[in-house]
């Protein structure tokens, strides 16, 4: 989704963003936990509040973006008129302002 704000300026377009939903990153789980929209187990919630790494593909960081990206899902429904990978973008850019947010989730991967 970042490649089409950068397109907007420049004379082209990249079509059909309305069919992305959210990039469940480690920043959105962050800012959707600061807000309430998300809530850890305890066990989850110790884990990831000291820090300590969430293997990829295991059960926490599947359900860790899998919760992402439904919350994310049901605030488009709500918001009509704008796409999920748009309000991903505004959660994003508002995780960078806060200045009291917990640790995100940690995991190794490539794949996001």
């Amino acid at each position: 989704m970042d490649l089409s704000y950068v397109a907007k300026g420049s004379g082209r377009r990249i079509t059909n963003t309305d069919r992305l939903t959210a990039f469940a990153d480690y920043r959105l789980p962050q800012i959707l936990r600061h807000y309430g929209a998300l809530v850890y187990a305890s066990a989850l919630a110790e884990s990831v509040d000291n820090c300590r790494e969430i293997k990829a593909g295991s059960r926490d960081e599947i359900e860790i973006r899998a919760a992402t990206v439904q919350a994310v899902e049901r605030m488009r429904r709500r918001l009509v008129g704008h796409t999920a990978a748009e309000i991903d973008n505004a959660l994003w850019l508002l995780s960078q302002q806060v200045a009291d947010l917990k640790p995100h989730h940690r995991t190794r991967t490539i794949n996001y």
